[in-house]
């Protein structure tokens, strides 16, 4: 049993088979996964990289260079969807992948690999799915931060981790490098350009709009070029802020046009949200706003950020009211980054 089970790896591993991560469908959980693509990508170099998510939020995978192939799915929150999921298994089949990484720790999500028949299946034993893995991993409740429980499902055997992950780094594809340019000239006015996102996938999550307006004030009088960046579904809030400082409209429907639209700017101020992820992953000096979760666990690993948080502690388990950090430790924050950005302007 042993020499079949060493054989087995073997042929898993081997040079050119394919690998599939299956991902999280919320954005700034899937840029996030990009640390363990990159960690697979080192140890396995000549084995191509696929991804599931769910769409739209699985078009990011094209700012991930290390990505050759990006697979949507529709599975809606909370349900089984068997038959759907069996049509996806399927489809799998045929691309012999060998390896999967399974990231989210529900049965539903490892069960696309299994009945897909995918030898190598890594991924946390939550949820009674034992049997739809063959390499479980055991402690994810031990670890409060989602990035360490997405990169030790990277760490095979006895390897030791290493001390830092490795930071989200996405890049605008030659695909859509045109239009990234136009983009980056298209209303440009003065440098540097900020880009501010005051909306998020829960209104919890954001700063107040009249602090965003101020900021967006600021920024104007100062000579920058304001850009508001987000969903369609956030207008009012665009309006909000139009009513007292000239901004530029960069809503859209469009996941990719937005990671494009954050790409061109120079500066990122926003709430805990998927689009402070891209900008962080894009590189781009940022601010994030955090009230509702706790930066230490929440906010993205990228050496760019810079979180502003309540004054004090609070209780984020209780249903009492959220704290937010006030207005001027952002504008700090926000002060420190467009200078570091007019500095290396002028040097260069």
């Amino acid at each position: 049993m042993h020499g079949t089970g060493i054989r087995i790896q073997n042929t898993i591993r081997s040079a050119g088979a394919p690998i599939l991560v299956i991902g999280f469908p919320g954005l700034g959980d899937l840029v996030r996964c990009h640390s363990l693509i990159q960690m697979i990508a080192e140890q396995y170099p000549d084995r191509p990289i696929d991804i599931v998510a769910r769409r739209p939020v699985v078009e990011i995978a094209a700012f991930m260079p290390q990505v050759r192939d990006a697979i949507g799915e529709d599975f809606q929150h909370g349900e089984l969807n068997p038959w759907a999921r069996l049509a996806l298994a399927k489809n799998l089949r045929g691309r012999d992948y060998q390896t999967a990484y399974v990231v989210p720790s529900s049965f539903k999500a490892a069960l696309v690999p299994f009945l897909a028949r995918i030898p190598e299946r890594i991924g946390w034993s939550q949820e009674f799915r034992l049997p739809l893995l063959s390499e479980p991993r055991f402690g994810m409740r031990r670890m409060s931060r989602m990035v360490d429980r997405i990169c030790w499902l990277g760490i095979s055997g006895a390897n030791a981790a290493p001390a830092i992950w490795p930071e989200p780094r996405l890049q605008v594809p030659a695909s859509h490098r045109t239009e990234f340019e136009q983009l980056r000239q298209k209303s440009r006015a003065k440098a540097p350009v900020v880009a501010i996102a005051p909306g998020s996938s829960d209104s919890r999550k954001n700063w107040p709009v009249e602090n965003y307006a101020a900021i967006a004030r600021r920024c104007a009088d100062a000579g920058s070029t304001v850009w508001i960046v987000g969903s369609i579904a956030e207008r009012k809030l665009l309006a909000a802020i139009g009513k007292t400082a000239p901004v530029r409209d960069r809503l859209t429907d469009s996941l990719t046009t937005l990671a494009l639209n954050i790409a061109a700017a120079d500066i990122f101020v926003g709430n805990d949200s998927g689009p402070l992820h891209v900008a962080a992953a894009f590189g781009k000096p940022c601010v994030g706003v955090f009230g509702l979760t706790d930066a230490a666990i929440n906010a993205p690993i990228n050496n760019v950020v810079r979180a502003a948080v309540p004054e004090f502690a609070i209780a984020r388990t209780s249903k009492a009211a959220v704290h937010w950090p006030s207005l001027e430790p952002v504008i700090r924050r926000l002060d420190r980054a467009i200078d570091s950005v007019q500095r290396l302007a002028q040097a260069g």
